[in-house]
């Protein structure tokens, strides 16, 4: 039956089956023509107009090399020979393809030849179901060409049918991330509102307050707030980018260069940097404030160089706009415990393994950063790597 796949292929074949009164299963259209041979049908007949237990379920078989997605269904009515019509629109795939994306649509057309034929015998009448092998034809060359298609059944109804993609995995939510909307509108959006913890969390979201923090003004077990920031980052509402204090180092990306050439960019970043009833800073500046960053220069000793005010720029949206938009990225401190001796019992030090960032450090023991950084400072067996 189903299972996992990884690369998402076209539709290879569609066949339509149903339950002839003397013959039993059948195959009574398909696209390519011959594609699904007498033997393997056979071998999958029973799959394809299966008992009546699943009738309008999901059903996927792998055999032969192919991948094959149904949902059989039934229309009861005496008027029918076996006081029944089973049918089943059938989508074949290779077995390397992903058949998730597809499974929404072949239910869909089913419920459609369903409706079509209770209301006007799409099925039973031979004039109108001659239709059915290029229609199937027109849905299989447009769903491999544009993942949709659009056609009509008769003159009142028509097909409207799309994949279902699924998103990758977003990366973990740990306690220090920061998220961030990827469009402010969302936060009003309505169908948030109604998830209960969803409501909880959406107010404390402001691009500048970690997860653990963000728990804490909720009030809600950070666990689910974890969860819930993880479910937003799925569906591309938030990202995640780190903590801003004037003591973080950034560097310039290899796509800043896009701030001098790319008008879109550009008119994003000055409506996101600049406050309301503030004069635009000039594109050219901003370029300079992000080219001013580099190894060893913090926010801090930039923005003493740079007078921010002069130049109408709010340096907290700006470093988050480059973060959120990969023109800057975060040079992280990385502190190593080199040996270790009685005074060094507490329980941060085995943090300290150079693969745990000084955030991750702070958010789970409770320091601050200044607190964090003057015990590096004073304890020599402690180094700091940048990364």
């Amino acid at each position: 039956m189903a299972e996992n796949k990884t690369n998402e292929g076209p539709v290879k074949a569609i066949f339509f089956s149903e339950f002839h009164p003397q013959a039993g299963p059948i195959v009574s259209y398909q696209v390519p023509d011959n594609f699904i041979s007498r033997d393997l049908f056979d071998v999958v007949s029973v799959y394809v107009i299966p008992k009546p237990a699943l009738y309008g379920k999901i059903i996927s078989v792998n055999v032969l090399g192919q991948s094959m997605v149904g949902c059989p269904n039934c229309i009861p009515n005496k008027k029918y020979e076996r006081n029944a019509l089973i049918f089943n629109i059938v989508f074949v795939f290779d077995t390397k393809c992903a058949t998730q994306p597809y499974e929404a649509i072949v239910k869909k057309l089913g419920k459609y030849f369903t409706e079509a034929e209770v209301d006007g015998c799409f099925l039973s009448d031979d004039s109108s179901r001659a239709r059915i092998p290029s229609m199937l034809s027109t849905i299989r060359d447009s769903i491999n060409a544009y993942g949709g298609a659009c056609l009509e059944i008769d003159s009142t109804r028509s097909i409207y049918l799309t994949t279902l993609h699924q998103l990758d995995d977003p990366p973990e939510a740990a306690d220090h991330h920061v998220p961030i909307f990827t469009d402010d509108n969302v936060r009003n959006r309505s169908e948030l509102c109604k998830d209960l913890l969803v409501k909880e969390v959406l107010p404390h979201i402001d691009g500048y307050t970690h997860i653990a923090c963000i728990a804490y003004k909720a009030n809600v077990d950070i666990m689910l707030v974890r969860l819930c920031v993880q479910h937003l980052l799925y569906y591309g509402i938030v990202k995640l980018i780190t903590i801003f204090q004037y003591s973080n180092v950034y560097l310039p990306t290899p796509k800043l260069g896009a701030v001098l050439t790319d008008s879109d960019l550009q008119s994003k970043c000055l409506s996101f940097i600049t406050k309301p009833g503030d004069k635009e800073p000039a594109i050219s500046a901003v370029f300079a404030v992000y080219a001013g960053l580099g190894p060893g220069v913090t926010v801090r000793d930039l923005c003493l160089r740079m007078n921010m005010q002069r130049l109408c720029i709010n340096e907290r949206p700006l470093i988050q706009f480059g973060v959120l938009h990969g023109l800057l990225r975060r040079l992280h401190k990385y502190p190593i415990l080199l040996a270790s001796n009685d005074d060094h019992k507490d329980s941060i030090y085995p943090l300290m393994n150079g693969q745990t960032c000084e955030d991750e450090i702070c958010c789970a023991t409770g320091f601050s950063q200044p607190e964090l950084d003057a015990l590096l400072e004073e304890d020599h067996h402690i180094a700091v790597c940048w990364k």
